[in-house]
């Protein structure tokens, strides 16, 4: 009888197999594919060069790793490298000098420059260009045939004997004697337009339109026309605006003006003082004086007082063109004639330029008051 205090008896189980005992071991694993060591087709080692030019488009995909370079020329207008190289140095030399100007230096130098610039091309237009400033005469020559400059504008009638213009209404005013304040006004408003027209001072261009009047009357034979005075005017003083001399509504140049010493040269003649200098100024030699450029001893023989202020002044314009109308007509000239015309003006400057100057100013102002 078998006892229960025995334990029970334990076989030890047979040992598991391991894997892979008793089969073959393989030394390629199952899951790597199997690769041929011998390829199928052979390798071209020449490389394909295309000898068609390719296009831009071509090129970017060639070269997709380098961006394609915008050009900002037109195609058309491509430049040289020799104008692109001008372009380049223009342009930095541009910015080099706006970043110049923005300096203190710059704005201190910069205007001082243009306006230098500026200077030198109106001396520059001045010397080259002809000028338009209406005085510029019609060039035509005086001859002994009959030609006299061509006659300006007609002047308002004159006063009749008893002083009154009949082409005005009466002026009771007693500020003035009767007939001379419409006369003044009556020559002012004839002188307003055609002062602009001829680029003529106004109280010019009124002494010469006096001085015609005062002449038709006390030497009407001798027929002078106020284009002549002007003409002379313009070739002696510029009416009376000299070396930048203003002209005054007194009609006195501000500053007073004096011709050269005439002392024999630079074609001068030679005339020693004959007013101790009270006229000119110079004590040793005479000097012209005046708008109407009148020698100190001329003056003493034709001098007057035009505008009635009590003194005959050669620097006054009224006084001066007067006076040189008196002259030109001296002698029984007769200016209507070429022959009497050119003798008048040689008398007043023995030159045959001068005259040829004065005709010219002269005919310019004839046709330019009548346009």
């Amino acid at each position: 009888m078998a006892s229960i205090d025995r334990p029970p008896l334990i076989r030890p189980s047979a040992p598991k197999q391991r894997v892979g005992e008793g089969a073959p071991v393989s030394l390629v694993k199952n899951s790597i594919p199997k690769v041929s060591l011998v390829r199928r087709t052979p390798v071209n080692l020449t490389k394909k060069v295309s000898l068609t030019k390719r296009t831009q488009r071509e090129k970017d995909l060639w070269t997709p790793s380098r961006p394609p370079v915008r050009s900002h020329r037109r195609s058309r207008l491509a430049p040289t490298r020799v104008f692109t190289a001008v372009g380049s140095g223009a342009a930095r030399s541009g910015r080099a000098t706006k970043a110049w100007a923005r300096r203190p230096a710059g704005r201190m130098v910069l205007p001082g420059l243009m306006m230098a610039l500026l200077v030198a091309v109106a001396f520059a237009g001045g010397a080259w260009l002809p000028q338009v400033t209406g005085n510029e005469p019609v060039i035509t020559e005086p001859s002994d045939d009959g030609s006299v400059p061509s006659e300006g504008a007609e002047l308002p009638g004159q006063a009749p004997a008893d002083g009154k213009d009949p082409g005005l209404p009466d002026d009771d005013s007693s500020a003035v004697p009767p007939g001379q304040q419409n006369a003044a006004d009556t020559l002012a408003a004839w002188a307003a337009p055609l002062a602009v027209r001829t680029n003529i001072p106004l109280v010019a261009l009124e002494a010469y339109a006096s001085a015609e009047l005062t002449v038709a009357q006390s030497n009407p034979g001798c027929n002078l026309r106020w284009t002549t005075l002007a003409g002379i005017g313009r070739n002696e003083s510029n009416h009376g605006q000299l070396g930048n001399a203003t002209l005054n509504n007194d009609g006195k140049s501000s500053p007073p003006i004096y011709g050269p010493a005439l002392d024999g040269t630079n074609n001068n003649k030679a005339i020693q003082d004959t007013d101790d200098g009270v006229l000119d100024g110079d004590e040793v030699w005479d000097r012209a004086i005046g708008p109407m450029q009148f020698i100190p001893s001329t003056w003493k023989k034709w001098s007057v007082d035009a505008d009635g202020n009590g003194v005959a002044d050669p620097h006054d314009i009224d006084d001066a063109a007067l006076a040189s109308a008196n002259y030109l007509c001296s002698g029984g000239r007769n200016l209507a004639t070429a022959q009497g015309w050119k003798a008048a003006i040689l008398a007043y400057n023995n030159v045959e330029v001068y005259a040829t100057n004065v005709f010219n100013a002269a005919n310019d102002y004839g046709i330019k008051s009548r346009a």
